[in-house]
């Protein structure tokens, strides 16, 4: 599985290290066994994990904006995109958040068996995380998920500093950016970029839209658990 991983890592024009990927086979390897017992992920073939939740992930890396400090995945399952990201970027410190408990249990065993001093992870609910301490706080933010792009960017966007970036993550074009135009005016962000990408190996399309924030948002965002996702802006 180690060449596959290289290879791909190499198909998507990444540098790497061999800690790099040392570590990333280790977090397979732990991802196979803990799915064994509790459903972490549905796609349990090694190969299919490494290009359908490790390299997709990796296609962010050439997108992270030098000097970014501080990042926020939100929702981030068995650690998709922000574990993947923080092996590879220890210089940045990840905040890794998901509500479901046995998927942060795993992410901490992940953090510790890797040694990753560079991961916090947290078992919560943006709506409920989101304090005057952690507000405007990240340079970075990161959602690889199902939600509407309205809905992801009321759990993301208070939580970036001004002039922070989110990278949203979207397995095709949904046409999602139209429909946020409201959201985006509320929140304050702006769409930099769309960018178009594939899969290394079986070429599936990935869409990544860069979206800046510009202006500080009101304190009432994100309003409370479960509002966000039945009343998108």
């Amino acid at each position: 599985m180690r060449e596959y991983l290289l290879e791909g890592i190499k198909k998507i024009g990444l540098e790497y290290t061999e800690e790099k990927v040392d570590n990333l086979i280790k977090y397979l390897n732990l991802l196979v066994e803990y799915n064994s017992h509790t459903n972490l992920t549905a796609i349990r073939d090694e190969k299919g994990i490494i290009e359908k939740h490790f390299l997709d992930s990796l296609l962010l890396q050439n997108l992270i904006k030098e000097g970014t400090e501080k990042a926020i995945d939100i929702g981030t399952g068995a650690g998709f995109p922000g574990m993947v990201l923080a092996i590879f970027n220890p210089e940045i410190e990840f905040t890794l958040m998901d509500s479901i408990g046995k998927k942060t249990k795993f992410l901490q065993l992940v953090k510790e068996e890797l040694n990753l001093e560079n991961v916090n992870v947290v078992t919560s609910r943006a709506e409920d995380y989101i304090t005057d301490e952690n507000r405007e706080s990240y340079d970075l933010g990161l959602c690889r998920g199902v939600s509407k792009l309205s809905t992801i960017l009321e759990y993301i966007l208070p939580f970036l500093k001004i002039d922070g970036e989110f990278l949203s993550q979207k397995m095709e074009g949904t046409g999602e950016e139209q429909e946020a135009t409201n959201a985006l005016n509320i929140l304050k962000g702006r769409i930099e970029n769309i960018y178009d990408l594939n899969l290394p190996y079986c070429n599936d399309p990935r869409v990544v839209i860069r979206i800046k924030k510009y202006e500080s948002n009101e304190k009432k965002y994100p309003r409370r658990v479960g509002i966000p996702l039945k009343r998108p802006l």
